[in-house]
């Protein structure tokens, strides 16, 4: 059995609208977490699965609890039962799905069966945390689509000896920054680029979330295609540690062209090796590199992206300012429950949490930052004192001073 109580709604909703497109086949509409009609998916056509054969128009709903070992009864379901009577006079609801993490009994199941039935709802069919249990388990795509799974269960029980060593390590890196993950829409982007092709170049500004999504994705390349995963800096170590008699290697290679400015040499020693990466790709290897954006600015006029154009076909461009606002606000919510704040803390600033969300200068980093004690000593919590926080980012420009090398500290001041 998988933790699903500490996943949150958010990823729950997540995991449970990825099953329906992935284990159950269908083409689901998704809702907006609020004002979403009494629907968190939805779709019309035919159902055909196993023993179903049923047509019209299905409701699907989630219904999570962050209870452990917490069931489901009659009496939790008023809102839905309200909801479900009110699409059923619309004509949006022959078949209503539940999805639920809690458990239910046999006896609470027909009661609530008997309930929608008499509310005009033609067919019902509750799909529990047993049967959520099962799909996470049987499925690799599923995994990898909502890789916070990965940190709730037994992964013995899905991968081999040498798989589990790795992934646990991986995990064991990631500490609880897994927990904390919102799957976005660069990431589901980057997934389908190492699907197709093997490789994918993720660029982005300091702390967009580019090592996140790596990490992510070795992590699914572990379970998926059985991957064993290296971490490296230079083009030349890649070289050195491909194996061609090992297929399934995954090379993640994190600021490929420079850590905090451009270093030329990176780019000539990855031009020297471009049709061996070519072959390693050819032979099954899996290949993740990183960069941030103003880096890559600089290395595109050195590299022969001519001899291997998935350097420019393959680049998943994470730009944070274009995040969807609830993805902002998830992020915000996932880190500030989860950081180090006080009680006392979270309660001052929750007031003014939306407003940090949507400003237009906020990136990962800024929740990142929000959640740790050592970075709001001397914050003040007011409106004013917050937006000059999210905008200046103090904290995080002295981080990125302190990683210039002489030369280019010299440059700055002079400028």
């Amino acid at each position: 059995m998988y933790n699903l109580h500490s996943l949150g709604w958010h990823s729950f909703q997540q995991l449970c609208l990825s099953i329906t497109r992935e284990i159950l086949g269908q083409t689901v509409q998704s809702f907006l977490e609020t004002n979403d009609g009494g629907r968190d998916g939805a779709f019309t056509g035919i159902w055909k699965k196993d023993s179903d054969d049923l047509s019209g128009t299905f409701v699907i709903q989630c219904k999570f609890t962050n209870k452990k070992g917490g069931n489901l009864s009659a009496s939790s379901l008023k809102d839905e039962f309200s909801k479900a009577e009110r699409l059923v006079k619309l004509g949006k609801c022959d078949t209503y799905i539940l999805m639920t993490n809690a458990g239910i009994s046999g006896a609470q199941e027909e009661k609530i069966a008997l309930q929608f039935e008499s509310l005009g709802v033609k067919h019902y069919k509750t799909l529990g945390s047993t049967w959520i249990c099962d799909q996470i388990r049987e499925n690799k795509k599923l995994r990898m689509l909502v890789p916070r799974v990965y940190g709730l269960g037994d992964l013995s029980q899905i991968l081999d000896d040498r798989a589990y060593d790795q992934a646990r390590a991986l995990l064991d890196s990631m500490s609880d920054d897994l927990a904390k993950v919102v799957i976005t829409t660069p990431y589901n982007e980057a997934l389908k680029a190492l699907e197709e092709q093997s490789f994918v170049l993720l660029i982005g500004e300091p702390a967009a979330g580019k090592t996140t999504i790596a990490s992510l994705l070795a992590m699914a390349a572990i379970d998926q295609w059985g991957a064993s995963p290296l971490k490296l800096e230079e083009p030349e170590y890649v070289k050195a540690r491909w194996n061609p008699n090992e297929p399934s290697q995954f090379f993640w290679i994190d600021d490929a062209f420079g850590a905090t400015q451009y270093e030329p040499r990176l780019s000539l020693g990855w031009n020297r090796i471009l049709t061996d990466i070519k072959a390693m790709i050819k032979k099954g290897a899996k290949i993740v590199m990183t960069s941030r954006d103003y880096i890559y600015r600089s290395a595109r006029k050195d590299l022969k992206t001519s001899t291997f154009p998935l350097l420019e076909e393959q680049q998943v461009v994470i730009n944070v300012h274009d995040l969807e606002i609830d993805e902002k606000k998830q992020i915000v919510y996932n880190h500030l429950k989860l950081g180090n704040q006080t009680k006392q803390f979270k309660a001052e600033i929750k007031p003014y949490l939306g407003n940090v969300a949507s400003h237009p200068q906020f990136i990962p980093e800024i929740a990142r930052r929000l959640s740790d004690p050592i970075f709001t000593k001397n914050l003040s919590i007011n409106k004013y004192a917050l937006e000059e926080y999210v905008e200046k980012k103090e904290s995080f420009l002295q981080d990125v001073l302190t990683g210039l090398d002489d030369n280019n500290k010299s440059a700055l001041a002079l400028t």
